[in-house]
């Protein structure tokens, strides 16, 4: 894809330099990126505790590079935690505060991963869905024919073979690469028909296997075990396709100077899931193989976002970072270096998901507490929640009134009044706040359409600007 004129200017704007007519001269010591994502994948990796399945080929690439305890995404809906990790800015940020197919859109010409990289002469391709607009904003060098259409990468086998084609392009060109891969799986729909594809998993799971279901539907739970089964069989088929696209990497003769990153997009797509901010829709596996550069086999205890990933990407890579991220290089971490002036505090939010569905929430956490502001409270959630999550994991007592943790409230309602002055959240003006609710009301009543796997409202045209 051609660069725009827009783009060159502002990459120049931040100093990316050129030289001889390219960007950046080679440099044997960049590594290539494969960035690896897996829609809406939760914590259901043998290495993060799973006892349903084995995820050999994952278990692998964590023993071989570094395993993130406490990874979280930026927000818990697939388009905004894309946009956040492509631009290493919170959701409210850079304007995706919703799903891009259904008429949310980020501000144009912010530095997005791609662009930065390819104006510094990465190759740059592209497997599976963007799902972040404007597309234009991702200059993408290499897509397969499907494009960025999800459904096709169900099939990890055809994942990998075409990876080959981009490998072998990258190869030929002399250059790095930023190769970015985007799983389908875990995401719905899944049936009897997405048990096993392409032989794929060998073994799949049935109903009667699942002895502990997942809590998947809250309105028929006589349904958990068939639906544990098919989530846990679309994990087992990621975990066979990553080893299939690293076997790629390694024919290819990358394997020991590429950085991999493997992450969830969001949590799993359950009550108090996906769409919120609880620990089951914000915290995610995060795995990082740096041959070389990462201490092997470590396990972090810290609290890191994939607000962290561009900074860390582009500090690897010699690219001077624009003084819009918010996150932090893992460097650091990667190295096995001590942590204890590490972030203490972890932010997340939630904005809309589709068009009606506005649960606009806030959450700051520090090693042993969490708390959530919910903008928009109602019967369920408060105004304001307290978690214990040393003693709590799964978020079930709320401590807010507890007189014993009021210093704990105390601390975190501070710390989230001066996190969101600091980084503008638009909803810190009530006038705002209200429009934003209007707009979700208002939009509530279009009239549903198919888009996808489901009938929903899109944003209709001009109605971003309810937001501004």
């Amino acid at each position: 894809m051609k660069r725009t004129p827009s783009i060159l200017v502002l990459l120049l704007a931040l100093g990316v330099g050129i030289s001889g007519g390219t960007l950046f001269a080679t440099d044997a010591k960049r590594p290539n990126i494969l960035l690896i994502t897996a829609d809406d994948l939760g914590l259901n990796l043998s290495c993060y505790g799973e006892k349903r399945i084995a995820t050999p080929k994952l278990d692998a690439m964590a023993a071989e590079g570094v395993l993130f305890r406490n990874a979280y995404v930026a927000q818990s809906s697939c388009s905004a935690s894309r946009a956040a990790l492509l631009t290493g800015r919170w959701p409210h940020q850079n304007g995706q505060v919703g799903l891009a197919h259904l008429g949310f859109r980020m501000h144009s010409g912010q530095p997005t991963m791609p662009a930065l990289l390819k104006a510094a002469g990465y190759r740059t391709g592209i497997i599976g869905k963007l799902h972040v607009e404007p597309a234009a904003e991702f200059p993408f060098d290499w897509m397969p024919k499907e494009k960025t259409a999800p459904l096709p990468t169900r099939n990890v086998r055809w994942v990998a073979e075409q990876s080959r084609a981009f490998l072998a392009s990258a190869k030929a060109a002399g250059r790095r690469f930023f190769y970015y891969v985007n799983y389908m799986d875990p995401h719905g729909p899944l049936n009897k028909e997405t048990d096993q594809i392409a032989g794929l998993p060998e073994k799949p799971l049935t109903a009667t296997a699942i002895k502990e279901p997942i809590p998947l539907n809250a309105t028929d739970p006589s349904k958990n075990a068939m639906a544990t089964a098919r989530l846990l069989n679309s994990v087992m088929r990621i975990d066979a396709g990553i080893g299939l696209l690293l076997d790629e990497l390694k024919a290819a003769g990358f394997a020991e100077n590429t950085m991999v990153i493997f992450v969830g997009d969001n949590g799993t797509a359950m009550p108090r899931g996906k769409t919120t901010c609880y620990e089951t829709g914000v915290r995610v596996p995060m795995l990082m193989r740096w041959p070389g550069s990462a201490k092997a086999g470590q396990v972090r205890a810290e609290t890191v976002s994939l607000l962290d990933l561009m900074p860390t990407v582009l500090a690897a890579c010699g690219v001077k970072a624009p003084d819009t991220l918010v996150g932090a290089a893992l460097q650091p971490l990667l190295r096995g270096e001590s942590a204890a002036d590490w972030r203490e505090l972890l932010f997340t939010e939630m904005n809309f998901h589709t068009p009606d569905v506005f649960r606009p929430q806030r959450t700051v956490r520090d090693r042993r507490y969490k708390l959530v502001l919910n903008l928009a409270p109602n019967t369920e959630q408060p105004a304001v929640e307290l978690f214990d999550l040393q003693n709590d994991p799964n978020e079930t007592k709320n401590l807010s009134a507890d007189p014993a943790h009021a210093d704990a409230r105390k601390k975190l309602e501070t710390a989230m009044q001066g996190w969101r002055e600091k980084r503008g959240d638009p909803l810190l003006d009530a006038a705002r706040l209200q429009r934003w609710k209007d707009a979700a009301a208002s939009w509530a009543k279009q009239p549903r359409v198919k888009a996808g796997f489901s009938m929903v409202v899109r944003v209709p045209e001009g109605g971003l600007e309810l937001l501004r």
